[in-house]
């Protein structure tokens, strides 16, 4: 892979997206759309359409839907909590965190670089958040030293 003089390594984005809109969030086709389009939308090439399930009580406490697109490059993935997240597990360290309010979480992953500005306007205009929580992380190669951290 020709690396350019702007090269940081390679790009995976999370975000994090509270107070969203809930009919957004329990849309098996508003899902998919954001899947199928935001691909293109980056530079990146769709290996297939995308793969979308609704998550039901039966499946796990907090319903929603998730899905992936599988790219040349690696993947793009969503899960969405319309009605928050409710079971209340213990996470690490022994903190207890518990959403009331809709929301989802995401991730861009690539060994090609993105714009992840575009990403992030696609995620306000499809889910319409009123915040979005954000970390860019640049992995790198094998013989590269350091992995860096941004806040997005």
């Amino acid at each position: 892979m020709p690396i350019n003089d702007d090269y940081r390594g390679w790009p995976h984005l999370m975000c994090s997206g509270f107070d969203a809109d809930k009919r957004a969030l329990m849309s098996y086709d508003h899902i998919y759309s954001f899947l199928k389009t935001l691909p293109e939308k980056i530079g990146m090439q769709k290996m297939g359409l995308p793969i979308v399930y609704k998550v039901t009580r039966e499946d796990h406490p907090d319903i929603g839907i998730t899905g992936v697109t599988i790219i040349a490059t690696s993947h793009i993935s969503i899960h969405t909590f319309p009605r928050g997240q409710k079971d209340g597990k213990k996470k690490p360290r022994g903190v207890e965190r518990r959403i009331f309010r809709p929301f989802f979480t995401f991730d861009c992953y690539s060994c090609k670089g993105f714009n992840p500005d575009i990403v992030y306007d696609e995620l306000k205009k499809f889910f319409r958040p009123k915040t979005i929580e954000t970390a860019l992380v640049y992995r790198l190669r094998e013989d590269e030293e350091l992995i860096e951290v941004e806040n997005y």
